[in-house]
């Protein structure tokens, strides 16, 4: 499908980045100009921001419109705007504003947020093979310190994995700063499991593929699959979602003979079976600066 036809009664799947014919404002400030890519929930459409620049320096937005035009409180929508918009953290992607789309256009009555643009994500920078151990820590580092803000405000993010942490600022040989994104499904005190929504099958937790409530740290399993990733360029546990799933229920991750012992140590830690037995986010981060040295 076209980006036209993404905001025309969508008829089909549209290529990301094709630009959109015939320019729609949203919340009177940001012109949508192309598609960015889609999710299970929602499409994300670059636009730009007739205000200015951000405090960034940029006067570009991520927009992102939920397909549901559900408000209630198991909505993504919701999860998005009471659980992310209100974290500010370096390491987390940052929320402008949300609103529901224009009366008089396609999306009529879809809810959206308006988000910093942050780079590129994490799942695009493996399509080119493993990333250096030294900028995995880094980047990952980066990761662990949003959980661990996340977490101490009883937030659990449970979707933690390589297409919800964007990269930016990787030119000039630097490791970028990492940040984590997409809280659709994220858990709170006031805010339960969705019984519609688990997370992506190749991150899950032992306690999580078995049902079990999730804590911060089933998003330090996940992120112990990450780095796995990172350092390999392969998923730890291939294959079709439930061959996935029901592999990590009877073995832990094991990293290749290539990989640095150290970096075997840790992954063994974050994908202990035993939830109370992995480090905690802190923790996760304080091993992974020792690593990365």
């Amino acid at each position: 499908m076209t980006l036209a036809g993404v905001l025309n009664r969508r008829r089909g799947p549209a290529p990301a980045g094709q630009p959109h014919a015939g320019a729609q404002l949203v919340g009177q400030r940001y012109r949508i100009d192309h598609l960015l890519g889609r999710g299970s929930e929602a499409d994300v459409f670059h636009a730009t921001d007739f205000r200015g620049p951000d405090a960034a320096g940029s006067g570009a937005a991520a927009i992102k419109v939920f397909r549901s035009t559900s408000s209630d409180d198991s909505s993504p929508f919701v999860r998005e705007r009471e659980l992310h918009a209100p974290l500010h953290h370096a390491n987390v992607v940052r929320i402008h504003g949300s609103g529901r789309m224009p009366a008089d256009g396609p999306d009529a009555g879809r809810d959206y947020i308006v988000a910093e643009l942050a780079g590129t994500d994490l799942r695009r920078l493996l399509q080119d093979g493993p990333i250096p151990a030294a900028q995995t820590a880094v980047l990952l580092g980066g990761v662990a310190k949003a959980l661990a803000h996340i977490h101490r405000r009883g937030i659990v993010h449970n979707d933690v994995k390589p297409a919800n942490i964007m990269v930016a600022g990787t030119r000039a040989g630097g490791s970028g700063i990492a940040k984590l994104t997409d809280f659709g499904i994220a858990t709170s005190a006031g805010h339960r499991p969705n019984a519609h929504a688990s997370g992506t099958p190749h991150y899950l937790s032992p306690e999580a593929v078995h049902g079990r409530p999730t804590t911060g740290a089933s998003d330090i399993y996940a992120l112990g699959l990450v780095v796995f990733e990172c350092l390999t360029g392969i998923k730890a546990f291939p294959g079709l979602a439930l061959e996935s799933m029901v592999a990590r229920t009877l073995r832990s991750p094991r990293m290749p003979d290539t990989v640095r012992r150290r970096w075997s140590v840790l992954l063994q830690a974050m994908t202990d079976t035993e939830p109370a037995a992995r480090p905690t986010a802190g923790e996760t981060l304080r091993m992974l600066q020792r690593v990365g040295r």
